[in-house]
């Protein structure tokens, strides 16, 4: 059974209460069990190769990462969209995805190889230009990857979503112990370890993917598929960017305007708060497709969202008040007493990181909705708000006002989405032209 159908088919099957709650559960076991796996790489590669080292395998693996965030145009949260709301079947997303992905890694690649080869000693200075050529051989990988795995995350199928995720990092870090601790090799064989990691990844989704399609009928990816996936997801991109600096606008305004010493206690604040949104994002990936399902019936997609919004809005406040009770007594023990400034700022940042684990929530709606760009919106009112309060009041409180600042424009965010979240809950606002707006009737399915 395929498109609308199915999607009926997967809400009458009741897998809105057990089977969410399990899928949350398994999404945030592996952000754990990934946090582990990249904790212990991080340890590894700190200790064998030294500083310069570190820092050297650090850049190497920048720029594919940056060009992944950077370049990847919102291709994946557009299918999980599209998949989740049965207009593309695991067939017609693969092939879609699999040769547009080669596309714009063809195209990043004519981009950045210039660059790397033209200015790569003064962008990365002491990084040999080698070393930053092999790096950046994992970016179609990572890419293609990317693509795929939201197919899985469209499907719900989130056993082997999680699994695709959680094959690179374990793989690396196999791949990092064995060449650096046992064999005593160096730099580039620890970034050789990162592109088999995500090489292993991208095999996995693929196998995966092409035994999901057995009994499916093969529909080829229709006219307009591509337009219609970029079509909605450059509104996403663009959020998801504005959502990054507003992240780290608040981290670059202190390091602006205060010396370095104090740029390095807000971090570890920054840091420490920001893992109070592992619970937020697993709620968040396995929601997407399961609002995005729901678009015949928005009434019933706002009342998961509030359910969602609140249960992880009250959980998040519950580690919050634990993690602060635990940091008083750990801070100056695990850090030194130079980071004691950090409990206030923590303190401070508490409450914008409460209603950003909400907020994502009522993001996920207001995309299921179809309306990415009203995310796109109100990231860059935020983002405005943001930089403007953290030049008002870092010269007067310093880190402190840079927390204040950060808080006040998360809760902001929260509130603004609540309005709008309210709003893809009326039928008559997003179904002026029918609700059912299959990709059929957009050209987007033959």
């Amino acid at each position: 059974m395929t498109g609308t159908g199915a999607v009926l088919q997967r809400i009458q099957n009741g897998l809105f209460g057990s089977r969410l709650r399990r899928n949350i559960g398994y999404t945030f076991g592996r952000q754990m069990l990934a946090a582990g796996a990249q904790l212990l790489l991080v340890v590894i590669i700190a200790r064998a190769l030294g500083p310069e080292g570190n820092g050297q395998y650090a850049m190497a693996i920048l720029l594919p990462n940056l060009m992944v965030n950077f370049l990847n145009l919102g291709v994946g949260p557009a299918t999980v969209y599209f998949v989740g709301r049965g207009e593309l079947t695991a067939n017609q997303a693969m092939i879609g995805n699999f040769w547009l992905g080669l596309r714009l890694a063809a195209i990043g690649l004519l981009g950045g190889l210039p660059v790397l080869y033209f200015f790569g000693n003064s962008l990365f200075p002491g990084v040999p230009l080698g070393l930053l050529l092999f790096g950046l051989t994992a970016f179609p990988v990572s890419l293609l990857l990317a693509y795929l795995n939201t197919i899985l995350q469209g499907l719900e199928d989130f056993r082997a979503f999680n699994a695709t995720t959680l094959i690179p990092p374990y793989v690396t870090l196999a791949g990092t112990a064995l060449t650096l601790l046992a064999l005593g090799m160096g730099t580039q064989a620890a970034v050789a370890a990162y592109l088999l990691g995500q090489a292993f990844g991208l095999l996995a989704a693929i196998t995966i993917l092409r035994r999901k399609q057995h009994g499916e009928p093969k529909r080829e990816p229709g006219v307009g598929q591509t337009r219609q996936v970029l079509g909605y997801g450059w509104k996403a991109h663009l959020s998801n960017i504005l959502a990054f600096v507003n992240h780290r606008a608040d981290i670059f305004l202190v390091n602006l305007f205060l010396a370095p010493a104090a740029t390095g206690v807000y971090v570890i604040a920054v840091q420490i708060a920001e893992r109070l949104w592992m619970l937020s994002k697993a709620a968040s990936t396995v929601l997407f497709p399961r609002l995005s399902a729901m678009s015949a019936d928005p009434p019933a997609r706002l009342r998961l969202t509030n359910r969602g919004f609140w249960v992880v809005l009250l959980l998040t406040a519950s580690a919050g008040a634990f993690g602060a009770i635990a940091l008083h007594w750990l801070l100056v023990p695990v850090f030194g007493a130079e980071y004691d400034e950090a409990m206030g700022v923590f303190l401070w940042l508490l409450p914008g990181i409460i209603a950003g684990a909400g907020s994502r929530v009522q993001s996920n709606c207001i995309a299921a909705a179809g309306k990415p760009e009203w995310n796109m919106y109100v990231a860059i009112l935020v983002v405005s708000t943001n930089v403007i309060l953290n030049i008002i009041l870092i010269p007067v409180l310093g880190i402190t006002g840079a927390a204040i600042a950060t808080s006040i424009a998360y809760i902001s965010n929260a509130v603004v989405k609540f309005f709008l979240v309210l709003k893809t809950g009326q039928p008559h606002i997003l179904c002026q032209k029918g609700c059912s707006g299959t990709m059929h009737r957009s050209g987007l399915s033959d």
